[in-house]
């Protein structure tokens, strides 16, 4: 039976924030408040792909077993990040609903391009592409990912809403939609949501499910 500390160590995660528009009081009260077993590293300056995919080069060069991506405009329950590791799953996220049109809708599809609206309360949701706002992935997902366009630097994930034209239209996605849709179609690899987990999506407003308010400094606990 495994100890404490090695219990520890095989659920250590890095937290990689993507940093996305202006860091508010509520978000960065929202970041103290929550429970990270592991380091933190802030992604800033680059596009949304590139940024996500330096932060899985240092996952790799680490010992984390996890990376948590939360994007700057998220706030969680303090305890998100530990109940989303109890799942024990490849890829698992927070529930978080979309600011901008459509608004108030779960940041998840399935089938791909289609938003779920109803969903069960409380439940372990499989779904075919979340958002990539509060997702716990384990680092052998990436190890054994087949690499999109690595000549471009773009080995896991792969920003593709200017590639119309080019690319089939149902594949010009945005980079976190691409990567989880590879991952269930090469790897087999399931996506699930956390739908008792839900997070705040805010910025000058928030979003939570089916309701779009004025910021509440106040951070989720």
């Amino acid at each position: 039976m495994p100890g404490a500390w090695e219990i520890r160590e095989q659920n250590k995660v890095m937290c990689a924030i993507l940093h996305v528009d202006t860091t508010s009081i509520a978000w960065a009260l929202g970041l103290r408040n929550l429970i990270v077993p592991g380091p933190v590293v802030v992604m800033a300056g680059m596009p949304f792909d590139h940024a996500r995919n330096e932060a899985v080069k240092h996952l790799l060069n680490s010992d984390c077993q996890y990376i948590f991506y939360m994007d700057s405009d998220i706030i969680l329950p303090r305890d998100a990040v530990l109940r989303l590791l109890a799942h024990n799953k490849p890829i698992v996220s927070a529930l978080y609903c979309r600011r901008s049109p459509p608004v108030g809708v779960p940041v998840m599809m399935k089938p791909v391009g289609n938003w779920i609206t109803n969903f069960p309360p409380g439940a372990l949701l499989e779904v075919d592409v979340v958002g990539c706002g509060a997702v716990l992935i384990h680092r052998y997902v990436f190890e054994k990912f087949p690499h999109q366009r690595p000549e471009a630097g773009k080995t896991w994930f792969d920003w593709r809403v200017d590639c119309q034209g080019v690319l089939p239209k149902e594949k010009c996605l945005s980079e976190d939609f691409t990567f989880f849709m590879a991952c269930k179609e090469k790897l087999g690899i399931p996506v699930f949501v956390d739908t008792s987990i839900q997070a705040r999506h805010i910025g000058f407003g928030e979003a939570t499910y089916g309701k779009f308010d004025a910021c509440n400094a106040t951070p989720v606990t």
